[in-house]
């Protein structure tokens, strides 16, 4: 069965709540409650890819991001694009990150924004977004979206972040 990406919609958080997605996979209903709110005023919008009933994977397109340099030059930025354990290595990813880069590109954005964390649970997003065309901009590390100093100590967790762009 073919794969869909859809709109994240008021019944699916029982359905996220349900998967075995694995340690990235967030299945609290408050955030997905929040979602659907910023869905619903224009700040975000949540894809899912789905195969029939099943939920696959999920990812959002900020339309203002956090992070300052994205924020003022008004690039939208992919956040929280998570696959389930069992569905990776299968595309999966690049087919929902295509559909979010074609809300940009329909939206008139003519770039768009991601960050990766820098340890080894993102290493299946590390070599996927070079390869989908991804470059850093060049502006190095952050840590909570403010720039790291030269020998400066942080933790390496999922705020410590390399930003990558592209060109739509």
């Amino acid at each position: 069965m073919a794969i869909a990406i859809r709109d994240l919609e008021a019944g699916d958080q029982a359905r996220i709540a349900e998967v075995d997605g694995g340690p990235a996979w967030n299945p609290n209903p408050l955030l997905w409650e929040r979602y659907l709110e910023e869905q619903s005023r224009g700040e975000r919008d949540v894809l899912l890819a789905v195969r029939g009933d099943a939920i696959l994977a999920y990812g959002s397109l900020i339309w203002v991001s956090t992070y300052p340099p994205f924020k003022g030059e008004g690039i939208p930025e992919i956040n929280n694009l998570v696959v389930a354990a069992a569905e990776r290595g299968q595309g999966v990813a690049s087919q929902l990150i295509a559909a979010l880069e074609l809300r940009a590109r329909l939206a008139g954005r003519p770039v768009i924004g991601i960050g990766v964390g820098l340890y080894a649970d993102y290493g299946a997003a590390q070599r996927l977004y070079p390869k989908l065309g991804y470059r850093p901009d060049g502006r190095g590390i952050t840590y909570h979206e403010h720039p790291v100093a030269p020998g400066s100590s942080m933790p390496v967790d999922d705020d410590l972040v390399l930003w990558m762009t592209r060109r739509l």
